[in-house]
């Protein structure tokens, strides 16, 4: 049992030894791995990748990266991004600005080499950081407990994320392509467990193994959890509920539960999730882009762009990229950031600029090459992230309180940002005046890590449902822009009632062969599509002219257009309705070599044509157009959508509106 990002646990369970033991007694058996190049002893390695060279030769991830190193960092949050058009526009202009300036000289190239991150984008950051990850588990592994374990031994792995996380396919992508078979060869299972949930597990365990913590339990229907009740006594009582928190350095991610029942002579326990988990991005790292804006106000926007940009040469292309000097800088800050208590008297230690900089009379806050913070701009930097994170537990507690009608006992406050001080004093007061109990969790650290195996292995609860990798690419025939450099056939060029030139023949695929299956829901995919013809050719148009606009109506003629629905089992899905008649053919030329019987089985790509009449889509969804030519005349534009979802078989749609103009289902396979 693995479970990685970006700490990693382990526990080693083998059949044998389930005979003799409990799931609950493994417990005690799980592995943190601790060891992070170059010889950190830390619960948890930084998500941090550079792809600068390295004279030293450091590991360039973690907490082993060369000091004149451009370092990404931020990337599992830019992985959900859903940007606009506009920021993606944004993000080329800007990057083609960067490359303008960018120094590709062949010195420069073998002093530092090509910026190897302008081509990637954020899941393959991920994976590359990942795989990083993965190598290292792989080793400590084998040393551990020996190299043919890998090799015979069957392994799930647990893959924590945020509560609120809309990038799980391309998470899944990652950790597929990291922990991929030739590390981990009996690699079976994966499954996504939300670090909230993980969290609780194993800080409610840790609070009832050491006696710090005793529930009521509410009457409700649940499943049954085994789990060691230490001196609950018969005065339990109903309505308690807890809310885990579990603060991070990206987000600050929260789960409530409420204690069912309990029964005393079994030992055993029954837990309810209580409502919808909750999470933004808050964390610490909040604090240090509050640091950075104050730095930047303290000394000028100019003097910190000079700053943070001195002696790069390499554009960010997209990304979060934290230069060498402004790397050193935080360094600086992220020993006054740990200590802070929140008091408001004291001073905290001076940040001192590089020799090189250029100090003027202007900056505010310099003396002796040294930028000041006061307790009272520390405050200001750590109000944002924390007074979030308390608001996010005051939308916890009305949500129990008023939605549920239950009481909230305990906040289980974890996570690496939960040993700040100042984040335990501000939630203490807030549980003060609501008469909640705060307890703060041992392992903070670690505690996600250990929390997703303990709930994979199901000792407290159902075990979470294994994520399906999606067998093949699914998509549709669609039409591009003609080019003539892609080399279409004469016979799959259209030209449209503006004279623009279409390429009809080629395919897009909406869901990726290796895409997540998720348990609990749909993979979907919609596409919005139209298609044209002249008004007065639509059978609609030419009765109504008929009647004068008066009479009985009459059913119009059908009008169909077609829909081609394609999949591909290939590793490279085509790209062209041509490039699968190849396939096919090549497909076909084989088998009969071998077997006739085996063709429809084995071919690459499977097609299905769906039927769309026009004349069923809502007047609503018809456009009628003006193309400004008199021979084409008005054009009339019929949109539909085109749904794709894949679960425990695959369904495609038409619709307009509400109205469904075709369907098809096929196997997933």
């Amino acid at each position: 049992m693995l479970r990685a990002k970006p700490g990693v646990a382990y526990l080693p369970v083998s059949a044998n030894n389930l005979k003799h033991r409990g799931l609950e007694e493994f417990t005690e058996d799980i592995k943190v791995i601790t060891a992070w190049p170059p010889k950190e002893e830390q619960e948890k390695v930084p998500s941090q990748l550079s792809y600068s060279v390295t004279p030293k030769g450091c590991a360039q991830y973690g907490y082993d990266i060369d000091d004149n190193s451009l370092v990404l960092k931020k990337t599992k949050i830019q992985l959900e991004a859903m940007g606009t058009r506009l920021d993606e526009l944004r993000t080329l202009s800007e990057l083609l600005k960067e490359l303008r300036d960018l120094d590709l000289s062949e010195e420069e190239v073998i002093e530092n080499g090509i910026p190897e991150h302008l081509a990637k984008e954020p899941e393959e950051i991920v994976k590359d950081y990942l795989n990083e990850v993965a190598e290292k588990t792989e080793k400590i592994i084998t040393t551990e407990l020996g190299r043919h374990v890998l090799s015979n031994v069957a392994i799930d792995l647990a893959v924590t994320h945020p509560a609120v996380n809309r990038a799980l396919n391309s998470t899944y992508r990652a950790v597929r392509a990291a922990f991929n078979h030739d590390l981990f060869p009996k690699l079976e299972n994966i499954s996504f467990v939300s670090e909230p949930v993980a969290c609780a597990h194993f800080t409610l365990r840790e609070a009832w193994k050491n006696n710090r913590v005793r529930f009521r339990k509410v009457r409700a229907r649940s499943l049954w959890l085994p789990w060691p009740v230490l001196n609950l006594t018969d005065k339990a009582k109903q309505n308690d509920c807890f809310i885990v928190v579990d603060a991070g350095g990206g987000t600050v991610d929260l789960a409530c539960y409420k204690v069912v029942d309990i029964d005393y002579e079994k030992k055993e326990m029954k837990l309810d999730q209580v409502g919808n988990p909750l999470g933004a991005t808050c964390g610490s790292t909040c604090v240090d882009d509050d640091f950075e804006a104050f730095a930047a106000y303290q000394l000028g926007d100019k003097a910190w762009q000079q700053l943070t940009t001195e002696g790069v040469k390499h554009a960010a292309g997209g990304h979060t990229i934290m230069r060498p000097t402004l790397r050193g800088i935080q360094e600086k800050f992220q020993v006054i950031k740990h200590s802070y208590d929140g008091k408001e008297s004291g001073l905290t230690a001076p940040i001192y600029l590089p020799k090189s900089f250029r100090i003027s009379e202007e900056m505010k806050g310099v003396s002796n090459g040294a930028l000041s913070i006061t307790p009272a701009d520390l405050k200001k930097m750590f109000d944002r992230s924390v007074n979030k994170t308390v608001y996010l537990i005051q939308q916890a507690v009305t949500q129990i309180k008023l939605g549920e009608e239950l009481t909230v006992k305990t906040v289980f406050l974890s996570g690496g940002f939960a040993q700040n001080k100042y984040l335990i004093q501000r939630v203490k007061e807030f549980c003060t005046k609501q008469k909640i109990e705060l307890e703060e969790g041992n392992g903070s650290w670690a505690a996600v890590a250990r929390g997703a195996i303990i709930k994979s292995l199901g000792v407290y609860t159902e075990k979470p449902k294994h994520v399906i990798s999606c067998p093949r690419y699914y998509g549709i025939k669609v039409r591009r822009p003609f080019a003539s450099y892609e080399n279409h056939a004469r016979s799959d060029i259209d030209v449209d009632a503006q004279g623009i030139q279409w390429a009809t023949d080629q395919i897009r695929w909406f869901i990726q062969k290796g895409d997540a299956i998720l348990p609990n829901k749909p993979t979907v995919a919609r596409y919005e599509l139209h298609f044209s013809m002249n008004a007065s050719e639509f059978p609609g148009t030419q009765l109504q002219n008929k009647r004068g606009g008066r009479g009985v109506p009459q059913q119009p003629a059908a009008v169909f257009r077609d829909v081609v629905f394609l999949s591909s089992s290939r590793d490279k899905a085509p790209t062209a309705m041509s490039m699968v008649k190849e396939g096919t053919h090549r497909s076909w030329q084989m088998l009969m070599m071998i077997n006739p019987l085996l063709i429809s089985n084995l071919e690459s790509e499977q097609m299905y044509t769906l039927k769309v009449n026009l004349t069923d889509v809502p007047q609503a969804h018809i456009v009628p157009v003006e193309t400004g030519n008199k021979q084409q005349g008005r054009q009339l534009q019929f949109h539909v959508v085109v749904e794709i979802q894949v679960f425990d078989e695959v369904t495609v749609s038409i619709k307009s509106g509400e109205t469904t103009l075709a369907s098809r289902k096929i196997a997933l396979e």
